[in-house]
């Protein structure tokens, strides 16, 4: 496949990772076409690609939209037909509530995949790329962990449907002849974010800047990384990764940030004296200093293979949560919404659509596109 690719396929296409790629695929000329489902997706999800959906030259949009469910396979391989890579970024990405409901990542995740993939194989696609994510390594014996480090032994159902989701990937892309890119990703955080540590700590300080509760014992320690940073090192690794089955890829900055330190952070960045804001610290009832029953407390990367390629992060993981705090404040701020986690609204949701299960209130279609 020649790079850039002319059309893409992106499940997963209104997420904040997605939005990011979507617009960095136009701006290299391709043709997009976004197939989710808008349920993890904020109303203004399209604003980054907006030059693209209409455009002022004259010319014809190149972003197209279709609403679907990964779970869908008919849908999946009728709205696939006609593209040359397949960009699989659709996921259930709420882990706490996945340990509740290990449905949600067996549906979401690995059927998903399973669905993504033999669409593929029914109509001839054979590129691939697939954001998996650093917590398919469990607790390793290996720090920082490279990506040929086993065996991998995940401790989350969403952790677990990453992996599986991998392993169908080498499957198919073996007796296919296909050319596929596994990602795996540490916290990608940026101003666009509605979910994650950075975003629940400003909504919080939002909220009430004299005390912050913070979930785990605030010694989980993982790569924080700018999600302009993901982007570049996805579309490097489309130019420069070998041409074979699988080649696996870690995308984080170097070295750990634990969640205290982000605290700090974040407090400094939206202007607050550290000493007036009271902290609580709130580890899971399961033990061992994680936030959430299968929240992996260390992940720590070695990214040599894709620094090989050429790749390097501009901002430092540091940088990245300052950067990403002030954006999710000015943005929050500017939307005027209700201040909620990403918990807080997933509960809303859910109760909402337990009270009428025929509410369908989901993130905003872009005008002239398909549902």
């Amino acid at each position: 496949m020649s790079w850039p690719p002319d059309r893409v396929f992106v499940t997963g296409g209104a997420g904040f990772i997605g939005g990011s790629l979507v617009a960095a695929l136009l701006a290299q000329g391709s043709r997009v076409t976004v197939f989710d489902d808008l349920s993890g997706a904020d109303d203004d999800w399209w604003t980054p690609s907006e030059a693209f959906l209409r455009p002022t030259d004259g010319s014809a949009p190149r972003l197209s939209f279709i609403r679907g469910d990964v779970r869908d396979l008919p849908a999946v391989e009728s709205a696939l037909a006609g593209h040359d890579l397949v960009i699989h970024l659709a996921a259930h990405t709420d882990i706490a509530t996945g340990a509740a409901d290990p449905s949600r990542d067996l549906h979401g995740g690995v059927i998903g995949t399973w669905n993504v993939l033999e669409a593929m194989r029914r109509r001839g696609v054979r590129s691939l790329f697939y954001a998996s994510s650093g917590t398919v390594y469990g607790y390793p014996s290996r720090v920082p962990t490279p990506e040929d480090h086993g065996p991998l032994l995940p401790e989350s159902y969403y952790a677990a449907a990453k992996l599986a989701g991998e392993a169908l990937i080498s499957g198919f892309a073996a007796l296919n002849g296909w050319r596929s890119v596994i990602f795996r990703f540490g916290n990608t955080i940026g101003a666009r974010s509605n979910h994650g540590v950075v975003h629940d700590l400003v909504v919080k300080l939002l909220r009430d800047p004299s005390r912050l509760a913070l979930l785990g014992d605030g010694q989980q320690r993982k790569p924080y990384v700018a999600v302009e940073d993901v982007v570049t090192g996805m579309l490097l690794a489309g130019v420069k990764a070998p041409a074979r089955p699988v080649s696996i890829y870690n995308i984080g900055t170097a070295g750990t940030l634990s969640v205290a330190r982000v605290a700090e952070l974040v407090i400094e960045a939206l202007g607050l004296e550290a000493g007036s804001v009271e902290q609580r610290f709130q580890p899971a009832s399961s033990g061992g200093g994680g936030g959430w029953p299968g929240d992996t407390p260390l992940v720590d990367f070695d990214t040599s293979a894709l620094r090989a390629l050429g790749w390097e992060p501009r901002w430092s993981a540091e940088d990245a949560v300052r950067r990403a705090a002030r954006g999710t404040r000015e943005r929050l701020l500017a939307r005027g919404t209700p201040l909620l986690t990403a918990s807080e609204r997933r509960a809303g949701a859910a109760r909402s659509t337990a009270g009428n299960p025929d509410d369908s209130r989901r993130a905003a279609v872009p005008a002239g596109h398909a549902e």
